[in-house]
């Protein structure tokens, strides 16, 4: 068994332990799992996901936003 992986993070190569996890790189990257989702070779992935070898790995920021219209009920 390797010691370690290869994935790719944003395009570059990185090294990680073969045990790594989708929830392991939010506490990696610093990212917050409520304004930002893991992709991994373009899906997203349970945290408990065990990353593998040759992996990419992406992230869209996720936004929320109110919506400048009144409801009816509001009103």
């Amino acid at each position: 068994m390797k010691d370690i992986i290869k994935v790719f993070l944003a395009e570059k190569k990185e090294e990680l332990p073969w045990n790594t996890m989708v929830e392991d790189l939010y506490r990696k990257l610093g990212f917050n799992k409520w304004s930002t989702l893991l992709l991994v070779n373009g899906e997203p992935k349970a945290d408990d996901s065990y990353l593998e070898d040759g992996d990419l790995i992406t992230w869209l920021r996720i936004t929320y936003h109110e919506s400048p219209v009144r409801r009816h009920e509001e009103m």
